[in-house]
């Protein structure tokens, strides 16, 4: 069987400040992204996010970053490239905000032992966070993607649900001061 390549997605790449990352609370929605860009927003006034670039094809994204690294102090800095793939089918949700970008990724971190992040980005104007928004949209809306992130969903439904009644169980305490009525008599 031949190999069908996607061109659904022109390559583009977008110079922006990277926010930051936070661990998510759902698999989409804006209800987990807002909270999440306002945090971010709040840090940005403290610490000076990083510039990277985010280059967008229909393999998904890929975050590159400029580092200078210091070596032994006899040596000069050296100029290195920290690149970061993420696949299309792992970007579940994209958000935009005035300039800024925020999608979730479905990627487990080994540190925080956490599988969804926010990821947020500022662009340089509104023209350029909406053409991110729209590439990012393209990836996210592929119906195999979809398909995923429902399974996804609804194996997680049922863990909430179960949750939900298991935490109602035994609430009855025993102090209740509500007598029954055959008591009365």
């Amino acid at each position: 069987m031949a190999l069908k390549l996607r061109k659904d997605i022109k390559k583009s790449s977008y110079y922006v400040w990277f926010l930051g990352a936070k661990e998510s609370k759902g698999l989409r929605g804006s209800e987990y992204i807002l909270p999440v860009i306002k945090h971010l927003e709040e840090r940005e006034k403290d610490v000076e996010p990083f510039k990277v670039t985010l280059q967008v094809s229909h393999k998904g994204l890929k975050i590159v970053q400029n580092v200078v690294s210091q070596g032994s102090k006899s040596s000069k800095p050296k100029n290195e490239t920290i690149k970061h793939f993420i696949p299309h089918n792992t970007i579940t949700c994209v958000y935009q905000h005035e300039d800024v970008i925020a999608c979730i990724l479905l990627l487990f971190n080994p540190v925080t032992k956490c599988p969804l992040h926010v990821h947020a980005y500022r662009c340089d104007s509104l023209e350029t966070a909406t053409l991110l928004k729209q590439q990012l949209q393209t990836l996210i809306e592929r119906p195999e993607n979809q398909k995923k992130f429902a399974e996804i969903e609804s194996r997680l439904k049922p863990v909430k649900e179960t949750k939900k009644v298991e935490s109602s169980l035994g609430s009855d305490t025993g102090t209740s001061t509500r007598e029954s009525e055959s008591s009365e008599e």
